[in-house]
């Protein structure tokens, strides 16, 4: 409990997680506790009980993985800040900073005796350093690509890492590649030692994981079931059991030996990390919006961490500028008034996270009222009337989640872009499909039309964007450059570019017609997860997972502005259709308004799942509407705290008098004028 301002009822403190990209959860030595990423910060959780009790915190960027030492006694971090840091346990007092990568930190562990701390990152380095000092002790260079995922051996001799489509081991003290292990079909994703260190496993985007003899580098079972990406792989203490999670949302166990599969769970949303308690008995799942484990042996599950984990996956505004449409993985999207700043409707009706929104061009196909998409986890799409909130029609037939939506420049045709590797347009009024458009190899990530509707673009995992027909689904072209997954894709308002958002932490401009690329936009320090142009087309923005916002000159690659405040990736970025606004929806659970010109950050949109909402003005006001029952969300994404809470955990916020009418939109832009 948390003193307040006088007069106001004091709330329940409960702790909310803001999941990051990566998510790395681990157990303790002795299994009592758990250890979770959520964005900026760790949250470290009674393994059983699911009550969280401490937070650790300090990392300039988002907290990507996790680890306990042998002993319990240390915590070390890494993040997408460049930086691994280990903190005490039980206090969460910082100890040491391992600084040096040139990228973003992804995977950390502990040596089996604790003297060393090993790191892998995106500047394609592993690192050693001594736990207690800090010291550089040795760096394995030789990769390919970004290195996703770092395990020591049982004896702590060998250090085995990612690299492009296979897994590499290294002797730790001299540095030196000893094993390579075959390939698989596509980016090797995470990697771990059997118990007696005779062999390592593998997950890859190929949707398999493969199990392999360490000492030779000999495949030997391939364990193929899952339908999307395998994100994490481990073998139980015992060494019987390897356990692998999925996009697919699963979470299944096979034998190690024969590679049969025992078990299999399904999440509520793709598995993201995944650990073995020490005992064998459990396993522990970190998804999108959950953490929780199950029994291996009986498939019961055992704990589900108390909290939302909600973060916000895309933001459109409508044609007219009235409206601005955020997509959220509570299974929503919410429709807010641009002039007021308050939710008009919820779309509810999706069986999973809601991956993607857009509005119609035309205002419901001559039906008078504003029509939005969204896309889902669940598999389909749908289009709603935005004001009312009422589903109209339902898009199925993907075989997977649909990442992406755009709709054509005349309303009448839906794109949309799934994980299982296909895009396909729809009818808006009756839903049926119209075309089937296959030749990627990976998840397509983003669809965009052109603005004549003659053309329609995709974005991929499989590292391309192409360009296609989109009346008889014909590949007309394929771009190729970056070197990692291909996360969004945008066509300029009069169609001659095309730019592409990727996980190499770029975005690049291409021309439409010939497929060559113009520009390499080159500055974030994460993966670049969203692209969209400036109605002049003029200005292109850019969203991280380094929680930056970027505006670059279109034409000259500069780099104008950075939107810092977010505290989790930034998923999506919009811009209004006068021009003037940018919106930015991130996984810290807040969307934000900005001044497209000047950068200045206008407010923040933070939804509290109940009806009510709150926002945030940079003058440190704050107006709450509607009943969020005893809570509300800080819009950092720390706590979810009662109206007592914010002011006494951050004096320099103060609520506004009861009294207050509705705040008026901030900025210098009204509503009157994004018609």
């Amino acid at each position: 409990m948390m003193s307040g301002m006088a007069g106001v009822e004091r709330a329940e403190v409960m702790v909310r997680m803001t999941f990051g990209p990566n998510n790395g959860i681990g157990f303790s030595p002795d299994g009592a506790m758990l250890a979770v990423c959520s964005a900026h910060h760790v949250e470290i959780v009674d393994a059983r009980g699911g009550v969280v009790l401490r937070l650790i915190s300090g990392h300039a960027g988002t907290v990507a993985d996790v680890a306990f030492s042998p002993d319990g006694d240390v915590i070390v971090t890494g993040s997408y800040d460049g930086t691994a840091r280990t903190w005490e346990a039980a206090t969460g007092r910082p100890l040491v900073t391992f600084a040096g990568h040139g990228d973003a930190v992804y995977a950390v562990a502990f040596s089996p005796d604790g003297t060393r701390v090993a790191t892998v990152s995106g500047d394609e380095t592993a690192r050693v350093w001594d736990a207690a000092s800090g010291a550089a002790l040795t760096m394995m260079t030789g990769h390919f690509g970004a290195v996703q995922d770092v395990a020591f051996s049982p004896d702590g001799k060998r250090l085995a890492t990612t690299s492009s489509q296979s897994a590499l081991v290294w002797d730790v003290v001299t540095g030196e590649r000893v094993a390579w292990f075959g390939e698989h079909n596509d980016a090797v994703t995470s990697v771990a030692f059997s118990p007696d260190g005779r062999l390592v496993v593998s997950g890859s985007i190929d949707e398999t994981a493969r199990i392999w003899d360490a000492g030779t580098g000999r495949e030997v079972v391939v364990l193929a079931g899952h339908h999307a990406i395998v994100t994490d792989a481990t073998f139980t203490p015992d060494g019987a059991l390897v356990v692998t999670g999925s996009g697919d949302r699963d979470v299944r166990v096979w034998d190690a030996v024969t590679g049969a599969a025992r078990a299999r769970f399904e999440c509520d949303d793709g598995v993201k990390s995944l650990a073995v308690s020490p005992d064998g008995s459990l396993v522990a799942v970190t998804t999108t919006i959950t953490a929780r484990t199950w029994e291996i042996a009986t498939g019961i599950p055992d704990l589900k961490v108390e909290g939302r984990y909600e973060r916000l996956t895309a933001v459109a505004f409508d044609p007219a500028g009235a409206l601005l449409g955020i997509a959220s993985t509570d299974k929503t999207a919410t429709i807010w008034d641009v002039a007021v700043g308050v939710p008009v409707a919820t779309l509810a009706g999706h069986g999973s996270s809601v991956t993607a929104v857009a509005f119609s061009p035309a205002l419901g196909l001559g039906r008078g009222r504003a029509e939005v998409a969204t896309g889902s986890l669940d598999g389909t799409a749908r289009t709603w009337d935005a004001v009312a909130g009422r589903a109209r029609v339902v898009l199925a037939g993907h075989e997977s989640r649909v990442n992406a939506l755009a709709y054509a420049p005349s309303g009448a045709v839906i794109a949309t872009g799934s994980a299982d590797h296909t895009a396909r347009t729809w009818d808006t009024v009756t839903g049926s499909a119209r075309a089937v458009l296959r030749g990627h190899t990976g998840d397509v990530t983003g669809v965009a039309f052109a603005p004549d509707g003659s053309l329609l673009v995709t974005a991929s995992d499989d590292r391309t964007a192409r360009v296609w027909d989109p009346l008889n689904g014909a590949l007309l072209r394929t771009l190729t450059g970056h070197d990692s997954w291909v996360r969004d894709i945008a066509f300029a308002p009069r169609g001659r570019l095309i730019a592409t958002a990727a996980s190499d932490q770029t975005a690049r401009i291409w021309d439409a017609a010939l497929g060559v690329c113009l520009a390499t936009l080159a500055g974030h320090s994460g993966t670049v997860e969203a692209v969209a142009f400036s109605p002049s087309g003029a200005v292109l923005a850019t969203g991280s997972a380094d929680t930056t916002a970027r505006v670059w000159d279109a034409a000259l690659g500069v780099c104008l502005a950075t939107l810092a405040g977010h505290s989790g990736s930034v998923e999506a970025v919009a811009f209004s259709p006068s021009g003037a606004l940018l919106a930015t929806a991130s996984s810290d659970a807040t969307a934000r308004l900005w001044d497209a010109v000047s950068g200045e950050h206008l407010a923040t949109l933070v939804p509290l799942g109940s009806g009510g909402y709150l926002t945030l003005l940079p003058d440190a006001g704050y107006k709450l509407q509607g009943d969020p029952g005893d809570c509300l969300w800080w819009a950092a994404g720390l706590r979810r705290l009662g109206p007592a809470d914010v002011s006494g955990l951050f004096p320099e916020v103060r609520r506004l008098p009861p009294t207050t009418p509705v705040l008026p939109w901030p900025g210098r832009h009204p509503p009157g004028g994004e018609g």
